[in-house]
């Protein structure tokens, strides 16, 4: 799977996240592949953007700005606006996602109907109004809550979709419905929406993943790219990843939730493989919030890795899994996950 760095984020924050990681001996580039969301990043963030693409080769992806719009900061009628005059003003990206309006999970079945009915629909009116070169380059999103939905949105999208498809109906959770979690329905969904894709000769792109354990599910469903801010927004509230693993507080106390210690986090680290720059002095990584996102960054490279090299077992993931994230292993030993896996 390609991992795609979501950098929504504070140009001075990315600027040091670039600074951190070319000094901290790692050969790996993470910002190969970037995703951001142009309507609500700040200029110098873009700015910074724009130097990588230009300066390290790296492929740029616009985001809409749905999770916006799910959030009640914009219209979905501000947003199309908005982001055609952006697009066509900015035609050097290599990716370009059209308007959507996502459901959550408070949504009814009508309402989400409807959310599906006009992201399809303004979809393509949307792509219609662009310049023929950014045409190549669209990247529709599907939301769906039933196999129905999934063939609508497919149906219509493989008429002009390039190569790949988005997919964003997770779970929403939070005050403002911005977090993602991962639902059996969600599951379910995003399974049947790969074969579908598959069988139109479309890839699949998942939006907006939360956490490393669930990167190896998607891996088996078939999902061949997803982006992430994770990496920096877990660092905020003070966790650590791990390859494979949930986050863990590492900060301070918090009612409810174990701090994890050095004992344990070095014990992960020897059960996971993971050796990293900035986790070399669990002092520091405890009190610095930038090394935390950059360990975070190199977590997530390592579960790619550990996925795509072939050197652990199905056995040690779900071992690993197990360890860290033991929530999650109900999507690895259910009839669903065994059937999708090939397994017995």
């Amino acid at each position: 799977m390609k991992f795609v760095v979501s950098v929504t984020m504070n140009a001075s924050d990315l600027r040091q996240a670039i600074r951190l990681w070319n000094t901290c001996g790692d050969s790996r580039n993470p910002f190969a592949y970037v995703l951001v969301s142009p309507l609500f990043a700040q200029p110098a963030t873009l700015r910074i953007v724009r130097e990588l693409k230009e300066q390290q080769g790296t492929q740029v992806y616009f985001d809409s700005g749905g999770y916006y719009v799910q959030q009640g900061r914009l219209e979905y009628q501000e947003l199309y606006e908005r982001l055609l005059s952006f697009y066509i003003k900015n035609q050097w990206a290599d990716g370009y996602v059209l308007p959507d309006w996502v459901p959550t999970s408070r949504d009814s079945p009508e309402e989400v109907r409807d959310k599906v009915l006009a992201t399809v629909t303004v979809a393509k009116i949307f792509y219609d109004e662009l310049p023929d070169l950014l045409k190549e380059r669209v990247l529709a999103v599907v939301h769906a809550h039933t196999i129905e939905q999934i063939i609508l949105c497919v149906e219509t999208y493989r008429q002009f979709a390039a190569k790949s498809i988005g997919f964003g109906s997770f779970g929403t959770s939070g005050s403002t419905n911005g977090v993602n979690i991962v639902t059996r329905q969600s599951v379910e969904i995003l399974q049947a929406l790969v074969n579908i894709a598959t069988q139109n000769g479309l890839h699949v792109h998942v939006f907006g993943v939360s956490i490393p354990p669930i990167l190896y599910l998607f891996q088996q469903l078939g999902v061949s790219s997803f982006d992430s801010m994770a990496w920096m927004k877990a660092a905020g509230y003070g966790n650590i990843f791990l390859p494979l693993m949930r986050g863990y507080l590492a900060t301070y106390q918090v009612v409810g939730r174990s701090h994890i210690s050095c004992e344990q986090f070095e014990a992960l680290k020897i059960l996971t493989g993971h050796r990293c720059h900035f986790c070399e002095d669990f002092s520091t990584l405890t009190s610095n919030r930038m090394y935390r996102a950059m360990h975070n960054l190199a977590s997530m490279l390592d579960t790619i890795d550990l996925l795509e090299g072939g050197n652990f077992s199905h056995e040690q993931i779900i071992q690993i899994i197990a360890q860290g994230s033991p929530s999650y292993l109900r999507y690895y030993s259910s009839p669903m996950y065994l059937r999708y896996s090939g397994g017995s």
